[in-house]
């Protein structure tokens, strides 16, 4: 009979395992189809982030080449500011030139207007006049030309 008995319990034991094993082997089909299922998703979400990846590269790769098109086109616009840079330093290095010399030639004139008698003053006076005058023409002169048109 201890036999009999002892057969039982390990029959009975043997039940109880099997039936906690089919209790962790579900959870664990379970938790193995939940990570089916996560994993999935991670597949369909890594697509449309790689796409929208894709996308934002494209853009940005358009974006740079339209902003070093802008940029090239705007050089002859630096040229051109490059140029009436220097052309009005070149005007203002002539005037400072015209301002000098008609200052020396005043200067002068006026030193000598002081020695001569009032007729001899009054032609002089004109005499510069006229040469004020013609200084006035060629400093017209050069800055007519020196001037450059903006495209």
């Amino acid at each position: 009979m201890i036999i009999e008995i002892s057969v039982a319990v390990i029959a009975l034991a043997f039940v109880v395992l099997v039936a906690f094993l089919i209790v962790t082997l579900r959870s664990m089909s379970a938790l193995l189809g939940q990570t089916n299922n996560t994993i999935r998703e991670l597949q369909y979400d890594l697509k449309d982030l790689s796409k929208e990846a894709t996308d934002l590269l494209q853009h940005t790769n358009e974006v740079t080449v339209d902003v070093l098109h802008k940029l090239q086109s705007l050089e002859p616009t630096f040229d051109s500011v490059k140029q009436v840079g220097e052309a009005v330093e070149e005007i203002t290095s002539s005037v400072k030139q015209a301002s000098t010399t008609v200052a020396h030639t005043i200067k002068t004139k006026v030193t000598e207007e002081a020695r001569k008698p009032l007729n001899q003053k009054i032609a002089a006076a004109l005499q510069l006049t006229q040469i004020v005058m013609d200084l006035w023409q060629q400093l017209k002169q050069r800055q007519q030309p020196a001037a450059p048109t903006v495209k």
